[in-house]
């Protein structure tokens, strides 16, 4: 099972710019992590961004994290993170990975 990661952002008053550069250093540094399988960014309205990741387990979730600590710490200088669903399967302990995420809320597949 893959594990889901969805991010709603929404960069502060003059920082949309500096958020996209941002925003596209990450989806880049995705190109090397074998554990990530699709990282993309999508906008239904100016200033709105979902970022929608994919990754093989946990571990390339969390792999993904340390990878990109740099560039996702500036993240809460420029922007706010409105919304954050993690998604998996069984066995994959969705609420340990939201865990992780302030206020981010798990979805475990059903079947």
């Amino acid at each position: 099972m893959s594990i889901y990661v969805r991010v709603e952002i929404t960069p502060h008053d003059g920082k949309q710019a500096e958020f996209e550069e941002i925003a596209k250093a990450l989806v880049a540094g995705t190109a090397d992590e074998p554990g990530t399988l699709s990282y993309r960014v999508f906008s239904d309205a100016p200033g709105s961004y979902t970022f929608i990741e994919e990754y093989v387990d946990a571990a390339a979730s969390a792999a993904h994290g340390k990878n990109s600590r740099e560039l996702l710490g500036q993240l809460p200088g420029i922007a706010d993170i409105t919304r954050i669903d993690v998604y998996g399967g069984p066995g994959d302990d969705v609420a340990k990975i939201a865990s992780v995420f302030p206020r981010a809320t798990p979805h475990a597949q059903v079947f």
